[in-house]
């Protein structure tokens, strides 16, 4: 039986919903019922569009990771600049903290699902060549994606929520400037200026 054939901007209309149901609960936690109910459709269209749970979380990892990777192009025209790349990936997982936590789902699930470990792997050094290609040595890229690491590790603790209950508040603060509010609109950033990286 053939897959139907969808338009792309269908696409990245279902696989969006996906990002906002795989975020919640990760591959293992959800059903393809949530996720079917997060895009608006059955579940049944679900498996008809997208084959196995399993190839619709790689499809919506993929999707995810592709965020990612268009705002480094876009933020690398000029060649590797540190600062530049790390407050376009601030402003980015600050505004769409789903597409981070399915990342950082697929690297969880990594070791159980060998599938999801190979995408992992994929987009990880799709994203490392990104930024190669800038001319960036890998001293540079070690130091970047390092912060970026961090960035990361902090959101998905909600470090920037709960940081006037720890000692690591100062740390919050550096590495995120003005404190990001607990949960931001769509479209908004919260990075602040490039100046104050």
């Amino acid at each position: 039986m053939s897959t139907p054939r969808r338009r792309p901007a269908r696409d990245a209309e279902l696989l969006a919903g996906s990002v906002r149901a795989f975020a919640a609960r990760g591959y293992f936690g959800t059903s393809t019922a949530q996720v079917a109910a997060e895009m608006g459709v059955s579940q049944p269209y679900v498996i008809r569009t997208f084959g196995s749970k399993l190839e619709l979380f790689v499809r919506t990892h993929a999707f995810a990771a592709a965020e990612i990777v268009t705002v480094f192009r876009a933020a690398t025209s000029d060649g590797f600049d540190g600062d530049r790349l790390g407050a376009a990936y601030r402003a980015l997982v600050l505004s769409d903290t789903a597409a981070l936590l399915v990342w950082a789902h697929a690297f969880s699930a990594a070791t159980a699902e060998p599938v999801i470990g190979a995408e992992s792997r994929r987009q990880f050094d799709e994203i490392y060549r990104v930024l190669r290609d800038t001319g960036a040595s890998d001293e540079e890229l070690w130091a970047f994606m390092g912060r970026g690491m961090l960035m990361n590790n902090l959101l998905l603790m909600q470090a920037p929520r709960f940081a006037d209950d720890y000692d690591f508040a100062p740390l919050v603060e550096l590495v995120f400037g003005a404190r990001p509010p607990a949960s931001l609109p769509p479209g908004a950033s919260g990075a602040p200026a490039p100046h104050q990286e």
